[in-house]
């Protein structure tokens, strides 16, 4: 029999989890509808809304095409300043190397440069890629129409050119006006009564095969005397090498802070104390003309010194050997100027 408790029948508790709990029907709550009650039912879906708004449905949708658009307009723009006609400096490396520039238009040039307040080495870039870099070296130039041909207009000539093209070849020519502050012989040797004489040398035939051209420049002593003329540093800079080599014979090598490496060879002899890894000035002593080495014992050739400089450049592989011949004439001009 069933107790009763205060006239009802007393039942089981039922615990929660059972079967007979999961039969129970929650007790239903009335919410009045009033315009609060409206909006926090639509609560949800107004969130959903949110995330799915037309904004992100349409970047969701289009985003893989976006991109493929943006891509494909990089690729139109790099292509378009790759191939548009003026836009990259197109000359051989051997061109550049050979630098047959006439040698007066560099003083002139940086006059006007100063005069015009535009960039020294941009400058000298712009006007050799305008005569592509003098291919002929007979050719003869006009030297007066340089202001008004590429000092008057110089921004429109340099909006033909692609920035990343030419800059290469300007920091080439900055470093190495910047670096070379001596001629290599000291200014008492060829003051006056010279006692040395050069010429432009570069890529004459250095062995009468072929094979090997000469890639610098040759200062010759007019007495023809060995261990005569001394030799100086054209810049500041670290000796990576001294001492002797069978074509260079003595020779000393030099790298500046930019990495340009300058060579002196076929040396009678070298400066006492001189050694690898020594730092030096511009105008430290270095040996004294000579002509050892050429791979054919020594004293099988006049008496002289090679110049070489080999700029650190990216525009072409390998090592890169420039003509030292305009500059060395700059320096003798700067000189005989003061």
């Amino acid at each position: 029999m069933r107790r009763r408790v205060n006239g009802a029948a007393a039942s089981k508790p039922v615990l929660p989890f059972t079967p007979a709990a999961r039969k129970m029907r929650i007790p239903h709550v009335h919410i009045p509808n009033t315009r609060i009650s409206r909006g926090l039912r639509r609560l949800p879906r107004r969130f959903s809304r949110l995330r799915l708004s037309g904004l992100s449905r349409m970047f969701n949708r289009y985003f893989f095409r976006l991109c493929v658009l943006a891509g494909l307009l990089l690729l139109f723009v790099g292509l378009w300043s790759w191939l548009r006609p003026g836009a990259r400096i197109r000359v051989d490396s051997d061109l550049v190397a050979a630098f047959q520039m006439p040698h007066r238009a560099i003083g002139l040039l940086q006059d006007y440069a100063a005069a015009h307040g535009v960039p020294f080495a941009e400058l000298l870039v712009i006007f050799n890629a305008e005569n592509g870099f003098f291919p002929d070296r007979t050719l003869t130039f006009d030297l007066s129409q340089i202001e008004s041909l590429y000092l008057r207009d110089f921004d429109r000539l340099r909006r033909r050119y692609n920035t990343r093209s030419i800059t290469p070849y300007v920091t080439m020519f900055n470093n190495l006006f910047a670096e070379i502050e001596a001629f290599p012989i000291p200014s008492g040797w060829y003051d006056g009564d010279p006692g040395i004489m050069f010429g432009n040398t570069w890529g004459i035939d250095h062995n009468q095969q072929g094979n090997r051209k000469h890639l610098g420049v040759s200062i010759l002593c007019r007495e023809n005397l060995r261990g005569r003329v001394p030799v100086v540093s054209m810049t500041h800079g670290r000796v990576e090498e001294a001492g002797w080599n069978n074509q260079l014979g003595y020779f000393v090598g030099i790298t500046t802070i930019n990495g340009t490496y300058y060579l002196y060879a076929h040396l009678d002899r070298l400066a006492p104390n001189l050694q690898a890894g020594q730092l030096v000035s511009a105008g430290h002593a270095l040996g004294y003309m000579g002509n050892t080495g050429g791979g054919r014992g020594n004293n099988n050739f006049a008496v002289h010194l090679h110049i070489g400089i080999s700029p650190d450049v990216d525009f072409t592989r390998g090592r890169f050997w420039i003509n030292p011949y305009p500059f060395l004439r700059h320096l003798e001009a700067q000189n005989a100027a003061q």
